[in-house]
């Protein structure tokens, strides 16, 4: 066979089954109230970055009170996700003069704090997590 047509095949073959190694991630977030704002949502890959920097992000306006987001094509790995209720569109989470929030957040792993270790989860398949705001 031609060396041409055996390099292109290859090419077509990798290229077909390089969409089967990614996989969706599903995150539904509960508990938005008032139903008014943006949410924001970061996927985080490193402890590094969390919760500032994500690797991949969304944000939505808000709707519902329930609200569900997917990220497409997401390799294999460890991931925590953050989630907060941007109330007023500022694109940050609002805190008062102590540092606690003014509006809601939510962590995966029911993570109480923006602790990447605690929001940490493996994720090798589809997968739908749960986020309530608190």
């Amino acid at each position: 066979m031609n060396k041409r047509i055996t390099l292109s095949l290859l090419l077509l073959y990798f290229a077909g089954i390089s969409p089967l190694c990614a996989q969706t991630l599903t995150v539904r977030v509960n508990n938005i109230k008032p139903v008014s704002g943006n949410l924001m949502i970061g996927v985080f890959n490193s402890a590094a970055n969390f919760p500032n920097v994500y690797y991949k992000g969304e944000r939505i306006k808000i709707t519902d009170t329930v609200m569900v987001v997917t990220f497409a094509d997401l390799p294999e790995g460890k991931y925590a996700v953050s989630v907060y209720q941007d109330i007023n569109k500022n694109g940050k989470l609002d805190e008062n003069i102590f540092g606690i929030p003014k509006e809601k957040y939510g962590f995966s792993n029911k993570a109480n704090k923006p602790d990447y270790k605690e929001s940490l989860f493996n994720f090798n398949n589809d997968l739908t997590i749960r986020v309530t705001l608190k």
